[in-house]
């Protein structure tokens, strides 16, 4: 398990905090009223200190017209880097079982 990629991915905050809430002219405070949720929960996320969860990612997929899919697989690629970056030499020494391939392709 080689991560190839040499830099983080873009958090879904990041995106919010640095292209969207700009180009919306919208401030944390009032994308939180839109979304029904607290200031403290847009910040922190906005500011990169929690995960996107699937709740958020419906909220804010209905304030910018985008779908769910799309910022939960933003915060995925962003889990599994930093699992790569924390754990991955751990993995490498995991072993494989070759008749898994076969399972698999069943389902």
């Amino acid at each position: 398990m080689v991560n190839r990629r040499t830099r983080k991915p873009t958090h879904p905050g990041e995106l919010i905090r640095e292209d969207l809430l700009p180009e919306t002219g919208l401030s944390q405070t009032q994308l939180a009223q839109l979304m029904g949720v607290s200031r403290r929960t847009v910040s922190e996320n906005v500011n990169e200190r929690r995960r996107l969860t699937s709740d958020m990612a419906f909220r804010l997929a209905r304030v910018f017209q985008s779908t769910p899919e799309m910022w939960l697989n933003m915060q995925q690629a962003v889990d599994l880097w930093e699992a790569q970056a924390v754990h991955g030499h751990e993995c490498e020494n995991i072993q494989r079982v070759n008749e898994t391939a076969t399972i698999l392709d069943r389902l």
